[in-house]
């Protein structure tokens, strides 16, 4: 929703809102009376869907700390633990602060002033000290979210901070003289990282997941490496940044400065380790209970004095004071390398223009030559020459030659002199094509003998960037032996050599896939017991060669991905409905914990439950250019494969034609070529299929991804080998191989999976670089990207929809979200509305439905409809903000088409409403 639409339908929200609150409000006055009746249970039960109604309005018009209020109360609600006498006002009086804050909260609203601190006053008002009473007195009643001490000053906030065996500067100066070849990749790493934070918070409109994956990646590499005092604090900094990203803080002046300021702390951190003398151990504990206020949501914290600037000393850097090449001039480099390629590249197409102009000369002394010949048959010959003697015109004087015949004296006429004269020519001509001929013939001698140093040259300097994988593995086993009481760590190719490049971005990754075997897959020590495993898991890390790819597998003995919680999940964060999730196939299900933001922990730690582990896992396999394939089977474990190409600058690459886009792709993942006719395919459940070493393997056709007009029945297929299998892409023109400088995606084109890169051609043309497995995954699901027929420029969207909802506000929201889509959409207040709409015979293709309603439910809605043969065939689709598996199965078998959660996805919701209509969306 757009800021104007907001403030058009801003009353009617607020209108609605405020009956919701004035009958919260009635309800918990006349809670006392209806408990001492025993009659309390249907009066809690009624303020329980107000209070459901009001979250997802909330939630809808994007006030998440009212919405997330709104919610609390209706689980306290939900909850009606059996409490009598002083325990049970003490309910009362917590159902009572909770609609309290609900009514700031709309005041707020109402009066334009931002939604801040909602929960923090809901605190201070005394209701956490509330909550924790109910749960003392019954604790099995309900299981609240894990809930934070709230520091009252920055005393108490800076106890939070873990007692540290020495001082600060003595722990980083140590961490440094013991791990000086950990920092050598260490400090630069956080110091980029440090950079796009400053620069992020100085940008006019920051991207919070730049941010929030930068603090995050200090944190976790701080912890990876063991320098645990910089990884709590990013971790304070992350905290504060997520509340940011969730809507609880506004990124102000006031908070960019305590951002930039932990910023510059973490910087002076680096400096003092590596022998600075700053006071950090006292802005350390300052600055740490600062974010931990900050991230409660407390406002007005009083600014720091400002702190003295640290003297200049010198300090040797890192790169300076070893004798090791540094890695950036190693990889500028194979940056000139890759110069050095496109220049021979260009330089083999002026040949082959100095080639067609050979051939052209060659070409033109041929003509030359045969008329030459043509002249002297029709001009030279006797007859011919006695002719144009008795036409030649008088000369004046004796006619000296007279006296000779033709066999003692030639004579020439001006025709002779001419073909002499144009035989002479193509003599030169001839002379000119043989050394312009062997000059070309030197130049391919040169081009070859250019060729074969800079492939000598490209392999030397790319074994020089090499180095052993164990870098990256004695990393992690300082990590497992933390956690050696839960896991065995195993790893397998520690001498093998890799880029130096890739293996510094690997570190992160790998650390976010052995963090998720700990805490997702390997279970507890019970259940493992239970399962008949030893107590302990077992983790295994391995990396070998295949070919030209570097292949890198995390494998664990666990019980295998939740598909049902991943499911679950996906549902309640509105990244797919619930008919497509239960369409996905297992491994197309495992894929989604790939999702930013998904994770199927319960609890948010310092490790695990914000979602981010494995999209950076996925982020960065992306940006190497590799693919990344997930294995999983209950109760044995999961696998996960990173493949990842060995050199990425440059490399050889198959150029096709696509109608008149030209592609590539990397001839290491090129398997074959193949030119068929259609009959010697065959249709499966995906479409084509083609047949290759004895088995079949899916066909996406590249014209139908790119929109160009598909003709002809040769299928020019190129087949592609991926971790999942092969897969055949159709071309209209095969090209040639050469080698290619290549980039990986940027953040633009990052989020296609079918892309892996763009190479440079010889002409200076950037080509798309594909990636076969995310071709693969579109060929077993072409209707996400097979393109509708269309008539004229735009496809009209047709459809009529009935959007039955108790609340007028999700009413115009998501009946004007459809409306923009082209659809004619009515609406109904309640089930019963809507019943009586399509007994009147009114056609409707969708109906778009919420379950909890007045009158008339959705269940009751969907059960009378499939009763009546007119809409026994009715798409039904349900929206409601209830994710629970109990919901949905009912909603299923009474004969729901689809289900969504609220917030609704409008994207999904448009894509899916689009196809049950068989409209173009």
């Amino acid at each position: 929703m757009n800021s104007s639409e907001r403030a058009e339908l801003l009353p009617a929200f607020l209108s609605e809102a405020s009956t919701d609150l004035g009958t919260l409000r009635a309800g918990v006055a006349n809670l006392p009376a209806a408990a001492a009746a025993g009659g309390d249970d249907q009066q809690l039960t009624t303020l329980s869907i107000v209070a459901h109604r009001m979250r997802g309005s909330a939630g809808l018009y994007g006030f998440p700390q009212l919405a997330k209020m709104a919610g609390l109360l209706e689980r306290i609600l939900e909850a009606r633990p059996d409490l009598n006498g002083a325990q049970g006002d003490t309910y009362v009086t917590l159902v009572g602060t909770a609609v309290h804050m609900i009514g700031v909260g709309l005041d707020d609203i109402t009066h334009g002033r931002r939604e801040t601190d909602l929960g923090l006053r809901f605190s201070r008002a005394g209701g956490a000290a509330q909550l924790q009473a109910v749960l003392r007195a019954q604790p099995h009643a309900f299981v609240p979210r894990s809930t934070q001490h709230i520091p009252d000053d920055l005393d108490d906030a800076a106890d939070l901070q873990p007692a540290a065996a020495g001082s600060l500067p003595d722990t980083l100066r140590a961490f440094v003289r013991e791990q000086a070849e950990v920092w050598e990749y260490f400090a630069p790493e956080v110091r980029e990282h440090l950079g796009h934070l400053s620069a992020q918070l100085d940008a006019p409109e920051p991207d919070l997941d730049v941010t929030f994956r930068a603090a995050h990646t200090i944190k976790g590499s701080s912890f990876m490496v063991g320098l645990e005092p910089l990884g709590e604090f990013a971790h304070r900094l992350e905290d504060v940044l997520g509340g940011v990203r969730d809507g609880l803080l506004r990124i102000d002046t006031p908070l960019r400065d305590e951002l930039r300021r932990g910023t510059d702390l973490m910087t002076a951190m680096l400096r003092v380790a590596e022998g600075a003398d700053e006071p950090v151990q006292e802005q350390l504990e300052i600055q740490a209970a600062r974010l931990a206020l900050v991230a409660q949501g407390e406002s007005g914290v009083p600014a720091p004095a400002s702190a003295a600037p640290p003297a200049d000393l010198p300090v040797a850097s890192p790169e300076l004071a070893t004798m090791r090449v540094p890695a950036r001039h190693l990889e500028g480099l194979i940056d000139q390398m890759g110069a050095l390629v496109t220049s021979r590249s260009r330089l083999g197409q002026s040949l082959g223009r100095l080639d067609e102009l050979q051939r052209a000369m060659q070409d033109s002394q041929e003509r030359f030559g045969r008329a030459v010949r043509d002249f002297e048959e029709r001009y030279l010959n006797a007859d011919m020459l006695r002719v144009a003697e008795g036409t030649r015109p008088e000369r004046a004087g004796p006619a000296l030659a007279e006296d000779f015949n033709e066999l003692e004296l030639d004579t020439y006429s001006d025709l002779n002199i001419l073909a002499r004269s144009i035989t002479e020519l193509s003599a030169d001509f001839s002379e000119v094509r043989r050394r312009l001929e062997a000059a070309v013939s030197d130049l391919h001698a040169e081009h070859e003998d250019m060729g074969k140093l800079l492939r000598r040259l490209r392999v030397d300097v790319t074994q020089t960037a090499r180095v052993p994988f164990s870098q990256v593995t004695a990393r992690l086993r300082r990590w497992a032996r933390e956690h050696r009481d839960r896991l065995e760590f195993v790893t397998r190719g520690d001498d093998l050599k890799v880029d130096s490049a890739t293996l510094q971005r690997l570190g992160e990754p790998l650390l976010h896939l052995l963090t998720n075997a700990l805490h997702h897959g390997l279970g507890t020590p019970e259940d493992r017991a239970a399962a008949g495993k030893a107590p302990r898991g077992r983790v295994e890390l391995s990396a070998t060669l295949v070919g030209s790819f570097l292949e890198i597998t995390v494998r664990d003995d666990g019980r295998g991905l939740d598909f049902l919680a991943i499911r679950e999940r996906a549902l309640m964060r509105g990244l797919r409905s619930a008919q497509e999730l239960n369409a996905m196939e297992d491994d197309e299900v495992a894929r989604l914990i790939l999702l930013p933001g998904l994770s199927t922990e319960q609890q948010v730690s310092t490790v695990a439950g914000r979602g981010v582990g494995m999209d950076v896992v996925a982020t960065t396999t992306r940006q190497l250019g590799g693919e990344l394939l997930i294995r999983s089977r209950a109760g044995e474990g999961t696998t996960f494969t990173m493949r990842l190409p060995t050199t990425r600058r440059i490399m050889d690459v198959l150029q096709v034609q696509v109608g008149t886009v030209p592609l590539a792709f990397a001839v290491a993942s090129v398997r074959a070529l193949r030119e068929l006719r259609e009959p010697e395919l065959r249709i499966g459940e995906g479409g084509f299929e083609a047949p290759f070493e004895g088995r079949w393997i899916p066909v996406v056709d590249l014209r139908e991804l790119w929109g160009t007009p598909a003709t002809g029945e040769t299928f020019s297929l190129v087949v592609l080998s991926t971790l999942a299998g092969e897969v055949a892409a159709r071309v209209d023109t095969f090209g040639t191989i050469g080698e290619s400088s290549v980039a990986p995606t940027g953040s633009l084109l990052g989020a296609l999976d079918y892309l892996s890169g763009t190479a440079l051609s010889a002409t200076g043309e950037v080509l798309p670089l594909l990636e076969p497995q995310g071709l693969l995954r579109l060929a077993r699901r072409p209707d996400l990207w097979l393109s509708h027929e269309r008539t004229g420029e735009q496809a009209t969207v047709q459809g009529r929809l009935l959007l039955v909802d108790d609340s007028l506000s999700v009413r115009r929201v998501v009946g004007r979200m459809l409306e923009r889509a082209g659809f004619t959409v009515d609406t109904a207040n309640d089930g019963q509305d809507a019943y009586e709409r399509l007994q009147q015979g009114v056609p409707y293709d969708v109906v778009l439905s919420d379950l909890e309603m007045p009158r008339m439910n959705g269940f009751e809605l969907l059960s009378a409809l499939r009763g009546r043969p007119t809409t026994a065939s009715l798409p039904v689709v349900i929206m409601t903000t209830r994710a629970g598996e109990k919901h949905q199965r009912l909603a299923f078998s009474l004969g729901a088409t689809d289900y969504f959660t609220k917030p609704v996805n409008e994207a999904l919701l448009l894509r899916r409403v689009g196809r049950l209509t068989g409209a173009v969306v």
